[in-house]
């Protein structure tokens, strides 16, 4: 088995390179294909393969810790990437968390070895989202139509993190003729993007935060998929999934918080005698803010290693507290560090509106409180 530990020790001195070229990277509007392969011989796709098998994960009370880590890791070094690879594991989660079914579970046992085959060396993203469905992957308004030994998907799709670097993508969509949302993986990624085999780029992503994730949008036209063979994972696997992918997210956002604080503490450096109250203030605020921040996290990953029934909850919780304080925090901390806050030379306020665009999405805050609302 693959040990978390030196995964995270060889993703330390992935994202350190990385690091050395921060500004360059924060002008980025496209992903690095070589990025991912540093990523990949650290050992980090193991993250969608059982430990019996040789991989890392271990259920959500002893993988959540390593695996946000990781991704906190990655952010060191890039935001962006971290964010694209965190899918990883927050998308294979759909069929690691779900050992049986009671329906077709010969059938389940084979797809899900497949995923498990797939993910050691191929990797998986999502493009679920659809407009108009508040982030809720179940209020999904596309229809698979059954072809022989695969479905045709229509509809439109937005929020495609990782478009054209995952080789496999999980989706939503209602079998014609039922109700019943389902859940589907396809490849588009060496798909030609003009809608000539039913995949059209329609509008390519121009964030201002998490700007080089290639978060595209599309419009699918009968094109192939393959359905999940049981019709319980989404149900089953819905806690679980919200355990590992609010802490992957959490876990980036704190990674963009490490890079700030690191910044700024440079900044400071001989100089916080000379400091005014208005920027002592701030930045012990600051520093409050993202202490909570710190305390929350650890607090929603011990409620998932305990086990504890609303780990799910606490996860999202979590995600959403975390997302606000460093939100609030940058901004102190940029009127502290002043003119350079804004400066495109300096890496600050892109950080500030990665962790302002992570914390918005993924779950959206509307969908993310109604999770709440309980």
């Amino acid at each position: 088995m693959t040990e978390s530990r030196q995964v995270i020790r060889d993703l330390e001195s992935v994202a350190a390179g990385f690091a050395e070229d921060v500004i360059s990277r924060q002008k980025r509007t496209q992903l690095d294909p070589d990025d991912f392969e540093q990523l990949k011989g650290t050992g980090f796709l193991l993250t969608g393969v059982p430990a019996d098998q040789g991989g890392l994960w271990q259920g959500p009370a002893r993988s959540a810790r390593m695996y946000s880590e990781m991704v906190r890791t990655i952010a060191h070094g890039d935001p962006s990437v971290a964010l694209v690879a965190s899918m990883h594991p927050a998308v294979t989660a759909f069929f690691l968390g779900v050992e049986s079914v009671d329906d077709e579970p010969d059938a389940w046992r084979a797809q899900r070895q497949w995923v498990i085959e797939s993910a050691r060396d191929y990797w998986w993203g999502t493009v679920t989202s659809e407009p108009g469905s508040g982030g809720d992957i179940l209020k999904t308004r596309s229809i698979a139509t059954p072809e022989k030994d695969h479905f045709l998907i229509t509809g439109d799709k937005h929020f495609g993190s990782g478009s054209g670097h995952a080789d496999f993508m999980i989706t939503t969509a209602k079998v014609e003729g039922s109700e019943l949302p389902e859940l589907f993986f396809l490849q588009n990624k060496d798909e030609p993007w003009d809608g000539s085999t039913g995949c059209k780029l329609t509008v390519e992503w121009d964030g201002i935060g998490m700007s080089s994730t290639q978060s595209h949008a599309f419009r699918f036209e009968n094109f192939p998929a393959n359905k999940t063979v049981s019709r319980e994972v989404l149900s089953k696997v819905a806690p679980i999934s919200s355990q590992i992918s609010n802490m992957l997210f959490t876990g980036v956002v704190l990674g963009v918080a490490d890079n700030a604080m690191g910044f700024a503490r440079g900044k400071f450096e001989g100089k916080e005698q000379g400091m005014r109250a208005f920027e002592k203030t701030e930045w012990v605020r600051c520093q409050n803010e993202l202490w909570l921040a710190e305390q929350s996290y650890e607090g929603a990953l011990r409620a998932i290693e305990a086990g504890e029934d609303a780990a799910h909850i606490t996860a999202v919780r979590c995600k959403i507290t975390c997302a606000e304080l460093i939100e609030t925090a940058l901004s102190r901390m940029s009127k502290v560090v002043g003119g350079a806050s804004f400066s495109k030379a300096m890496p600050l306020a892109q950080w500030t509106q990665d962790v302002k665009a992570l914390g918005f999405l993924r779950p959206p805050l509307p969908l993310a409180y109604d999770q709440l609302m309980i």
